[in-house]
Parts: structure tokens; C-alpha cells; sequence
């Protein structure tokens, strides 16, 4: 699962959310529509085993119910309508509900989509893996959880991180410390890394050690990114201070809220958006 140098892999965050209730089936619907590549969603596991896909670990915010995901049954979570685009109590409600991960993995692949599931913890990870592997789905994704490289070093040598999917660690460091933690993760052998530098000179410090490991970095531009005020908002007002800066270090994979700009800014640079 890689692609040409020259493509950048566009990730819609939870989906198309501003068009749709993050993570829903109608997000990723959307999301295949914009030209990405890839849609990012969030998986977690209910009371009774289940793989849902919702980010936070209560539904306050998403649903029109309250509560700990953990400590409820999927089918009354299930049968819970979603809330307009990223939620919150005055959002209104909409027919869509929340899908399993089974779900929304087939709805993606009718869409040519691939998908990154976001492991909410590195324990749920053997869980997220074994449903995706009953679902038939393990061409078509790359999961993810945040790890250090403490966290790394505790790991079983069969844990799922090692396999039999495509894992992708979420590294964030300290500033100073990006290009020494990325040299960490060389046991793993991921293909692709999402980086997480305090500041966008630390990751261009850091591009030596990413091209001896052999990894497509992902980035994010999202208004919560951890380099600050290098985000989406700032795209929107100059897109090669943010988005052509990430490119011409050699970042090859940007997650952002703003896919549809994100897709017309790289075909306006001759570049192609990275699909299956």
C-alpha cells in the first residue's frame, strides 16, 4: 500500500464533516466525492464487545444521548441519531446513526477510499484488528494509535502493531526531540508515520531521519494541529506558506478539514492526489 513520490495522500478528518455528522457513512460518502484518497475515522468499543465508529469516549457530544461509550450496548447506541457536522448540544439532529466499523469500512471501499482507523488506545488495538480482519477488510486500511517510544518498547513481539495490518505509529514529541523519536520506531517498519513535531522547524530537522526509515510522513493541518498556527485556518489564507511548505520537505500524506481545497491546491501544482 504505497503510492508515487510525487502523490500526496489527502485524509479527510472524520470524514467530510462539514458536510455531514463526523464519522458518519454520509461523511465518508462525501469525503469520496472531494478527490481524496483517504478518510480517517474513529473506532471504539462498546460495553458488549461491538466496533463502533465515534471519536469521543462519551456521546455527549455527537448524539443526542449522554454517557460513557464503554459502559453501554451497541444497539442502543446504534440507534442513536447523529448531530449535524462536529455536534455540540445545539446542534441539530439528523437521520444518520452511528456505524459499525464494519460499516463504515464498506461504504469506503464502494467509494475506491482507503481508510486509517483511529485505535483510540494501544489495548483496543488487537480488538479493532481482529474485526477488521473478520470483515474482510485488510487491504483497505492502515490503523493507528499514539505510541512513545516507551509505549513501543513494552509491546509484545506479538502484538498487533507488529501485524498482520498495516499500523501506523502517531508520534508526538517534545520540541527538539522529533528526529531522535522518529528513529525509535524503526522496529516497527511502518511505511507511514503520523508525525506530531512541536514546530514546523523541527520537522524539517527531522526529514533526514524519516527518509532513512523509509516512511511516508503524515501531517496534520488541522485547527487542533500540534504545530501551532500552522493549521487550516492558515491554509485558507495562504496555502504554499502551509500546504506547499509541508510538500517541498517532502511530507507525503496531509490530513486536514479542508479536503476539497487541499485536492484543488495539489492539482494546481500539477501534483496528483494519492488514490487507490
Amino acid at each position: 500500500m504505497d503510492f508515487a513520490p510525487a502523490d500526496c495522500l489527502v485524509i479527510a478528518h472524520r470524514g467530510s464533516w462539514v458536510r455531514a455528522p463526523e464519522n458518519s457513512l454520509l461523511a465518508i460518502r462525501e469525503a469520496g466525492a472531494l478527490g481524496v484518497g483517504m478518510v480517517e475515522i474513529d473506532a471504539r468499543q462498546t460495553a458488549d464487545g461491538a466496533i463502533l465508529v465515534i471519536h469521543d469516549d462519551t456521546l455527549d457530544r455527537t448524539t443526542q444521548s449522554r454517557g460513557a461509550v464503554a459502559e453501554q450496548d451497541s444497539a442502543t447506541i446504534r440507534a442513536l441519531r447523529l448531530r449535524e457536522s462536529g455536534g455540540g448540544d445545539d446542534a441539530p439532529l439528523t437521520d444518520e446513526r452511528v456505524p459499525t466499523l464494519l460499516e463504515a469500512l464498506e461504504e469506503a471501499r464502494g467509494h475506491g477510499l482507503l481508510v486509517n482507523v483511529d485505535t483510540k488506545s494501544a489495548a483496543e488495538l488487537p480488538a479493532v484488528t481482529r474485526e477488521i480482519l473478520r470483515g474482510g477488510s485488510a487491504g483497505d486500511v492502515v490503523v493507528k494509535a499514539e505510541l512513545t517510544p516507551a509505549d513501543l518498547a513494552r509491546l509484545p513481539a506479538d502484538h498487533s502493531a507488529f501485524g498482520p495490518l498495516p499500523f501506523m505509529p502517531v508520534v508526538k514529541s517534545q520540541k527538539g526531540r522529533f528526529a531522535e523519536d522518529l528513529a525509535h520506531f524503526a522496529r516497527l517498519k511502518p511505511f507511514m508515520i503520523e508525525a506530531m513535531p512541536a514546530c514546523v522547524e523541527d520537522l524539517e530537522a527531522g526529514m533526514e531521519a524519516a527518509r532513512a526509515l523509509g516512511v511516508r510522513l503524515w501531517l496534520n493541518t488541522l485547527d487542533v494541529s500540534h504545530m501551532t498556527d500552522f493549521n487550516d485556518t492558515a491554509a485558507r489564507q495562504d496555502a504554499d506558506a502551509i500546504w506547499g511548505r509541508l510538500l517541498d520537505l517532502g511530507v507525503g500524506a496531509i490530513q486536514t478539514d479542508e479536503s476539497e481545497r487541499l485536492v484543488a491546491y495539489l492539482a494546481a501544482r500539477r501534483l496528483r492526489s494519492a488514490r487507490l
